[in-house]
């Protein structure tokens, strides 16, 4: 009767120690999956870091001029603003991209190792978020460039980005099995997120867009990806709780609908990579 409790305890600490062994060897795979993607995608060197540097200051030089001579805005800090979207669309889009491309990229070691397949979209998207990273040094470059300081609302600038990198890791699913099932469309995918940036507050902030309109983009999970970094950085206030929840709720009913599919079809991924 003595030895029982002491059983059990010894049971239960075992099966603890196999979770935490499991965990770790999730966390190890995804680990090496990741790195070996970023040098598979984007390769070695310095130049890789100057390039995601580059990038978004890129993207927002041509949304500013688009901003400035085609819609002639004349907002407070234009280019902050729009590299509060930037910066989030480019890992969506990015995470698109590389989901389309991932087995073409691993069929080497899909189809000659044994690993948990399921987390090559969580790997893909973690590849963009370290250029995404990257890129929030746009954030402060903008902001010294305006004049606009920091305040204790960029406490929220942290959640804001989790929640956008769980939302890319949602994506990344749907768009994996898309590469699988039509990679032809891949063009139509990516022209449809282009399109969800243009009907999200890209170009300009929600407060901007009046009528049926501001209640139709609010539709678009985008907007409150946007909308939260700018409550960080730009409106420098408390971002309403929907901006965060809403996009959180929607990347978990995409996961809780295609996580089941995925696992269901990737053990069929080394035929279609044949």
């Amino acid at each position: 009767m003595i030895n029982q409790p002491m059983s059990g305890s010894a049971g239960a600490v075992g099966r603890d120690r196999a979770g935490w062994l499991v965990l770790g060897e999730l966390l190890d795979q995804l680990r090496v999956l990741t790195s070996s993607d970023l040098r598979a995608r984007y390769g070695r060197g310095r130049w890789q870091l100057v390039k995601w540097l580059v990038d978004p200051f890129a993207l927002v030089g041509v949304y500013l001029l688009m901003d400035r001579f085609i819609f002639y805005h004349k907002g407070f800090a234009t280019g902050l603003s729009i590299a509060c979207a930037i910066i989030p669309f480019q890992l969506i889009t990015m995470t698109v991209t590389g989901s389309f491309d991932i087995l073409r990229l691993r069929q080497s070691i899909i189809g000659n190792m044994q690993f948990r397949r399921g987390l090559l979209p969580i790997s893909t998207a973690l590849t963009e978020t370290v250029g995404f990273s990257a890129s929030l040094t746009l954030l402060a470059v903008m902001m010294a460039a305006y004049g606009v300081a920091p305040t204790i609302s960029l406490l929220w600038l942290p959640l804001a980005l989790a929640v956008t990198v769980v939302f890319g890791i949602a994506i990344a699913y749907p768009m994996t099995l898309i590469g699988v099932w039509a990679a032809d469309i891949r063009g139509l995918m990516l022209s449809a997120v282009r399109a969800a940036y243009f009907l999200a507050p890209g170009l300009v902030t929600l407060a901007e867009i009046h009528g049926r309109t501001n209640s139709l983009v609010r539709v678009n999970p985008l907007t409150g990806l946007f909308e939260a970094l700018r409550h960080a950085v730009y409106y420098r206030s408390n971002p309403p709780a929907w901006e965060l929840l809403y996009p959180l709720a929607f990347a978990i009913v995409v996961l809780i609908i295609f996580v089941p599919i995925y696992n269901r079809e990737q053990k069929h991924f080394a035929k279609v990579i044949e």
